[in-house]
């Protein structure tokens, strides 16, 4: 970037030199009198709210929607486990639980990318919203017609968190072309940001309240909950009066040029996808464990287990506000870099931990620099995207990631059947050091390209 603004100095200088800083005076009129027009269009200043998607009426309705929707998931996360174990099933079982908000985007992203791509975004939107609600309240209505939560099927728990995932699947793949329609390719790190902030609100407030209520009504009420907030999802979605895309007049995705062949083809997407799956892979041995970790290590009751998952949403909220200051600031790659290994303090201090207090604040300091990392890395990943290639792009690394995070789920409950929790938790420690050793030199700037 210093290349190219020394370019456009030297390109300044000569239309000043001939004259042209008329027609540079003009465009400048033009662009002030087209910001006029369009608030949700201007830099943030003095004046204006600073993130783009809040500058607008659909923005901050995209924002509300989505904030739901993370409100449920985060609600999942306490309410599914809990409910495998009430049923009976092993400590494994409720580790693998973490499966049912992955294995969808594995099997399902490329398809969703397709028709993110394709179809309409906003119904897209709504139809995913609905298929989330309607899977959501399955195990509830079991329940009030007549079985009892301890005797609920666990396959049908499996069955039910996956169903929500599938909607939650086209969800993200239309979100990732609608944002850049309504903020600009430019803006998308500040963008994704916004939408960081909503997810980790919502998983503040989705644990929190998920333990709540099942120190008041129990797992299986509490999902009514979840529903809820679907279906103000879906109905949010259907107010957005913005055409999310994607334009009709673009030529539609070649057929066969699915996400995986647009990364392969870029070494930065590449190098940016590899990481992210290695990180994926090992951050997700604590992930898939912290439930059972703090139930039976550190003897956690649901409340107190909610309020150690709502601290990390609390900090993962400033990791995903920091993510623009940070990379203007530092650059994406020092940015990036630096937060992996923060990302590994944190995982071996969590490791190490033996009580709640200590393991609240480990595993807030391990979600805020996942959030601020996750975040750069998406940024960064979109705006080498085309606008035509948003969806395919996004929901592929999504879908890879979550790939490497199932693999770190299976390989958890696998090893928490030989192990304890402590030990997994130790190992993890131990591989996401070397990721974070591993980017160190992987994520380095390229000297002769504008890159990360």
């Amino acid at each position: 970037m210093q290349l190219a603004d020394a370019e456009v100095g030297r390109l300044t200088r000569g239309m000043k030199d001939s004259g042209a800083h008329v027609h540079m005076m003009a465009g400048r009129r033009t662009r002030v009198d087209s910001l006029r027009e369009r608030p949700d269009r201007r830099p943030a200043g003095a004046g204006v709210i600073r993130n783009p998607l809040l500058r607008s009426r659909d923005g901050r309705r995209f924002l509300i929607a989505q904030s739901m929707d993370a409100i449920g998931g985060g609600l999942a996360l306490v309410a599914l486990p809990w409910m495998v174990l009430d049923a009976g099933g092993s400590r494994a079982l409720a580790g693998a639980a973490y499966l049912m908000g992955t294995v969808p985007y594995v099997l399902l992203g490329l398809p969703a990318g397709h028709t993110g791509d394709r179809r309409s975004r906003r119904r897209v939107l709504i139809a995913g919203s609905v298929v989330q609600a309607a899977f959501a309240v399955v195990l509830p209505l079991t329940v009030a017609f007549g079985r009892a939560p301890g005797r609920l099927p666990i396959a049908l728990i499996f069955a039910a968190g996956m169903g929500v995932t599938a909607g939650r699947v086209y969800v993200d793949a239309a979100a990732f072309g609608a944002i850049s329609r309504l903020v600009g390719s430019g803006l998308f790190v500040e963008g994704q940001a916004a939408l960081s902030l909503v997810w980790s609100l919502g998983f503040l407030v989705g644990p929190a309240l998920g333990g709540l209520l099942i120190g008041t009504v129990g797992a299986v009420d509490a999902l009514w909950v979840q529903v809820a907030g679907f279906a103000v999802a879906a109905a949010v979605f259907s107010t957005i009066a913005t055409d999310l895309g994607p334009d009709p007049r673009a030529a539609p995705p070649v057929a066969g040029e699915s996400g995986l062949h647009l990364i392969a083809r870029d070494r930065v997407l590449r190098r940016l996808t590899l990481v992210g799956m290695a990180w994926n892979l090992v951050v997700n041995l604590f992930y898939s464990l912290i439930v059972v970790y703090a139930r039976i290590e550190l003897h956690s009751g649901g409340p107190a287990t909610g309020r150690l998952l709502g601290v990390g949403g609390v900090v993962g909220l400033v990791g995903g506000l920091g993510a623009p200051v940070a990379r203007r600031r530092f650059g994406p790659s020092v940015a990036m870099r630096a937060a992996l290994v923060a990302n590994a303090v944190a995982a071996a201090g969590l490791a190490l931990t033996r009580d709640v207090v200590s393991a609240t604040v480990a595993f807030g300091v391990l979600e805020g620099t996942a959030i601020l990392f996750i975040t750069m890395l998406i940024g960064e990943r979109q705006e080498r995207a085309t606008a035509e290639q948003q969806s395919r792009v996004g929901i592929t690394g999504r879908m890879s990631a979550l790939a490497a995070a199932s693999a770190g789920a299976l390989l958890a409950s696998a090893m928490v059947t030989r192990i304890s929790p402590v030990a997994v938790f130790q190992i993890g420690a131990v591989a996401t050091a070397a990721v974070a050793l591993v980017a160190l030199f992987a994520l380095r700037p390229e000297p002769s390209r504008q890159t990360l």
